[in-house]
């Protein structure tokens, strides 16, 4: 039973990976879109990055998962490891879109005609 928890685990951290490369790709493009209008966009978007990674780890860390124990209810310990690999894997995406929706508040560059 060990393996199939262990697949669980597997298949949560690669749809989360997938998740979040998606979502990293897409606030990378979307902020390199916002730097040319708007002021210190990377900057913010690496500073609001570094400050949610460990945050959004620790909501993660700290969620009240129903657990099980060992030969009790696999289905229960089975959702657990998929959502666990899921959320942890997520992270780094969430937290660049969190980045980029937050360039979105940096005040514009005055263009001169």
């Amino acid at each position: 039973m060990g393996m199939v928890l262990g697949f669980a685990l597997f298949i949560g951290v690669l749809i989360g990976l997938m998740i979040s490369a998606l979502l990293v790709i897409t606030a990378v493009i979307m902020t390199a879109k916002a730097a040319r209008t708007r002021a210190h966009a990377w900057r913010t978007f690496i500073l609001v990055a570094l400050a949610a990674l460990p945050v959004l780890v620790l909501a993660v860390y700290h969620y009240p998962y129903d657990t099980g124990t060992p030969g009790s209810n696999y289905n229960l310990l089975f959702k657990h490891f998929l959502l666990i690999g899921l959320a942890y894997a997520a992270i780094p995406g969430a937290a660049a879109l969190a980045a980029c929706l937050t360039t979105l508040f940096c005040r514009k560059i005055a263009q001169n005609k």
